[in-house]
C-alpha cells in the first residue's frame, strides 16, 4: 500500500533532478565517489560573497592528536572590522553529509547572510569521518573545537564575546551541535547561548513515518540512512549514547539546554524524530523555536538556495539570530 505523503515543492525540482539516482554507499567504491561529489572548496561556494567574507584556515588538535583543519569566515566591512570583539557573537558550525561524506564547507553557504547582516564570525571544523572512525570520535572532536574556540575567543585567531556563541548544523551537523550541547552541561563545559539545529539527524531507528514516505527522496535516502547508522553507531548499536544519539535523550535528561531554533522540511525522512525532539526539549522548558517548511526535502537550503522556500528559511534564521545578540 502507498503511504500517502504532503507533495514536494516544485520550486525543489531542479536542484533535486540533479542528485545522482545511482548514488549509494553500498560500497567503498560508492562511498569514494560520493566523497568526491561532496569535497567543496571555499573557491566553489564564495563567489558571490568573494569581496564580503574573508576566509583563514588554522588547526587543532582533536582528543586523539588528529591535527583537524578549522575554516574562519568574517565579514571584510571595514565599520565591522573595527568594532570589539565584546560586540561580536561566534557561530561554531558542523558540518553534514552523514558523517561520512562532505567537508567544512558543505553547509557554510546558508550562513553567509548571518555574517554579512550581523557581524558574526563563523568557525567551521573538520571532524573525522565514518567508517574509519565510528562514534563517539565525530563529536568528541566537536567537542574539542568548541573549547579550542573559547580558548582562542579573546585573542587575535578569532575575536569574539565567548559569552556569545552559537552552535551550528544542520543534518549530522544538527546531531553534533546537539551532542555537543549535552556533553558542555554535562562536563562543566563552555557557556552556550544557544544552538541552531537545521533538519537534525537524532534517532536511530531509521523507521520513522517521515523516512517511510520520503525514504526515496535523495539527498538522503533509507539504505543511506541506514547505512551510515551501522557505520557510526554498530549494527548493535554499542555507540549509542545521548551525546552521539541526541534524539534518545529523555525530557529529564534535556533540561538545561541552552534556547533551541530547530526547522526541517515537511518532505525531509527526519521530520518526525524533530518534532517529536523540539517537543521533549518543551517539555524540559527549553526555550525552543520550530519551523516546517512546506514541501521542503532534507537540505533543501543548501542545494537550492535560491528558491522561495530557502528564502524564507534563510531570512527566518537571520531574524531569530538578531533578536539573540542585538
Amino acid at each position: 500500500m502507498t503511504i500517502p505523503r504532503p507533495p514536494l515543492d516544485p520550486d525543489l525540482n531542479h536542484a533535486l533532478s540533479k542528485f545522482d539516482p545511482e548514488s549509494s554507499l553500498a560500497t567503498p567504491e560508492a562511498l569514494e565517489t560520493r566523497r568526491k561529489r561532496a569535497h567543496l572548496t571555499w573557491s566553489s561556494i564564495s563567489a558571490s560573497v568573494a569581496d564580503k567574507i574573508s576566509h583563514t584556515e588554522t588547526t587543532l588538535t582533536g582528543p586523539d592528536g588528529t591535527e583537524l583543519t578549522v575554516s574562519i569566515l568574517r565579514s571584510t566591512n571595514p565599520s565591522y572590522q573595527s568594532s570589539p570583539a565584546s560586540e561580536k557573537a561566534c557561530i561554531l558550525h558542523f558540518h553534514g553529509g552523514g558523517f561520512c561524506t562532505a567537508n567544512r564547507f558543505h553547509g557554510l553557504n546558508v550562513l553567509f547572510d548571518l555574517i554579512t547582516e550581523f557581524n558574526v564570525i563563523v568557525v567551521s571544523p573538520e571532524y573525522r569521518l565514518i567508517p574509519e572512525h565510528a562514534q563517539p570520535a565525530q563529536v568528541e572532536d566537536c567537542y574539542a573545537a568548541l573549547l579550542w574556540a573559547v580558548e582562542h575567543a579573546s585573542g587575535p585567531i578569532l575575536g569574539f564575546n565567548s559569552e556569545r556563541l552559537i552552535l551550528c548544523g544542520g543534518s549530522a551537523g544538527g546531531n553534533l551541535a546537539a551532542g555537543v550541547s549535552l556533553l558542555a552541561r554535562d562536563r562543566s563545559g563552555p557557556n552556550i547561548l544557544a544552538q541552531m539545529l537545521f533538519y537534525p539527524w537524532l534517532e536511530d531507528s531509521g523507521s520513522s513515518l517521515s523516512i517511510s514516505q520520503f525514504g526515496d527522496v535523495q539527498p538522503w535516502r533509507t539504505q543511506d540512512n541506514l547505512a551510515a547508522l551501522d557505520w557510526a553507531l554498530g549494527k548493535d548499536r554499542a555507540n549509542k549514547t545521548i551525546y552521539t544519539v541526541p534524539g534518545s535523550a529523555t525530557v529529564e535528561e534535556l533540561k538545561g539546554l541552552p534556547t533551541t531554533y530547530v526547522d526541517v522540511g515537511e518532505a525531509d525522512v527526519f521530520r518526525v524524530e524533530d518534532v517529536e525532539f523540539v517537543s521533549r526539549l518543551w517539555a524540559a522548558g527549553v526555550s525552543t523555536e520550530f519551523h516546517v517548511w512546506p514541501g521542503a526535502w532534507h537540505a533543501f537550503d543548501t542545494f537550492a538556495p535560491g528558491v522561495e522556500v530557502s528564502r524564507r528559511a534563510v531570512r527566518t534564521r537571520g531574524e531569530w539570530v538578531e533578536r539573540l545578540i542585538r
